[in-house]
């Protein structure tokens, strides 16, 4: 009862940034009720994701005009520049489902932006979990053939961006790197592109697709770090940091050849909910995604690993929707192996509840609530490696 009853007051609750976030994606979504249902889904379906200029907008854009069509509800895209902006649409019910950034384990773990009274562990869900190929761009002059390459390079630290820094602070420790061993400038993640080109930055990381840096390739002679798939030690210094990356190639990149193929890191921009959206309204937006994927596929570069058959059928660091499982196990997708890590994160989240109320009994300060709640996991053993390592705290 404790555990529930904190539960549903850090839904309810809101500071008064999250309710103006919240405010203005009702208004933008219409301030229309979302308890009519056309096709299985709520009409409208709204989702929350990037902006309007980002990959992952054109791709959600791409699929939602055809699921729209197929089940005949209609469906909606509210934008957020910020991890806080997109999880608060969803807190507050002004946005359903969201394609996310790394926000749904921060949020699901309670940490870095989400470490407050406010936030704390919330219960989301991942609905469907395409791969997403990033990458480490340098320019072709400097000769950085590896990650290991960038020891004393100026490397981009960005702001209000823990999820992308904990990206490239993986990347470095692939090669062997940790952050004392470059020089950190300050950037928007968003602004990495003409920082290269002024030569503030010696490299770039981000999405492959990305439009500024089809720009950039035009005018900077730039090239992709190959990263080694079969260095298995490498491999395992990397995901310590980020359990969720994996190397895999991609190609029709800027600064590729036709047919050249680079290894970079596949993770997931998944779409996420909370736990409490119906489960067959769900299942319906999967099986209506899956089938209408032949239609939607070529509409973005990226979209091609959107394919079914190619989606995480196994959860991380999040535990899959119950929608989610229904359909892999109808689709032959769902293992035992699945299974008993849903039921493990599924205990975690709950660990997760029990320990944030009895931690915020402590009273915390503001400025020490995140490195305290890291501490407290650690003494209860909810601790996590990669999250220790890139809080800086330890």
């Amino acid at each position: 009862m404790i555990r529930l009853k904190n539960r549903a007051h850090r839904r309810a609750r809101a500071t008064s940034v999250v309710a103006a976030v919240a405010a203005g994606a009702l208004v933008l979504s219409g301030c229309e009720a979302q308890n009519n249902v056309v096709g299985g889904l709520p009409d409208p379906l709204v989702f929350t994701t990037y902006g309007t200029t980002t990959g992952s907008y054109a791709d959600l854009a791409g699929v939602t005009d055809r699921v729209s069509l197929e089940t005949g509800a209609r469906l909606r895209i509210i934008t957020s520049d910020t991890s806080v902006g997109r999880l608060a649409a969803l807190r507050a019910g002004a946005a359903k489902v969201g394609r996310l950034g790394d926000e749904y384990i921060f949020g699901f773990e309670g940490v870095n932006e989400f470490a407050n009274e406010d936030w704390g562990p919330q219960d989301i869900r991942v609905v469907w979990a395409p791969l997403s190929p990033h990458g480490v761009m340098t320019r072709t002059g400097d000769g950085i053939e590896s990650m290991a390459d960038l020891e004393g390079m100026r490397v981009p630290l960005y702001t209000a961006n823990p999820s992308a820094n904990a990206k490239v602070q993986a990347l470095l420790a692939h090669g062997g790197l940790t952050l004392d061993d470059v020089e950190l400038v300050n950037v928007g993640y968003g602004e990495q592109a003409s920082a290269m080109q002024d030569g503030q930055i010696d490299m770039i990381y981000g999405a492959v697709y990305g439009g500024s840096l089809y720009e950039l390739a035009s005018n900077v002679d730039v090239e992709w770090v190959d990263l080694d798939a079969d260095d298995e030690e490498a491999v395992e210094r990397m995901q310590a940091v980020v359990p969720a990356l994996n190397v895999g190639s991609f190609d029709r990149a800027p600064a590729q050849e036709e047919g050249e193929e680079s290894n970079g890191v596949l993770y997931s921009v998944a779409i996420a909910a909370y736990d409490d959206m119906p489960e067959d309204q769900i299942y319906t937006l999967i099986e209506a995604m899956a089938k209408t994927y032949p239609e939607y596929k070529d509409t973005t570069i990226s979209l091609p690993r959107w394919e079914p058959e190619q989606v995480l059928d196994v959860p991380t660091e999040t535990p899959f929707h119950e929608g989610t499982i229904r359909w892999l196990e109808e689709h032959d997708r769902w293992s035992d192996e699945a299974q008993a890590k849903q039921d493990e994160l599924i205990e975690r989240g709950e660990r997760l509840d029990e320990e944030w109320a009895k931690f915020m009994e402590t009273d915390p300060s503001d400025e020490d609530t995140y490195r305290l709640w890291l501490e407290w996991k650690r003494d209860n053993g909810l601790a996590k490696e990669s999250e220790e390592i890139t809080s800086g705290f330890f």
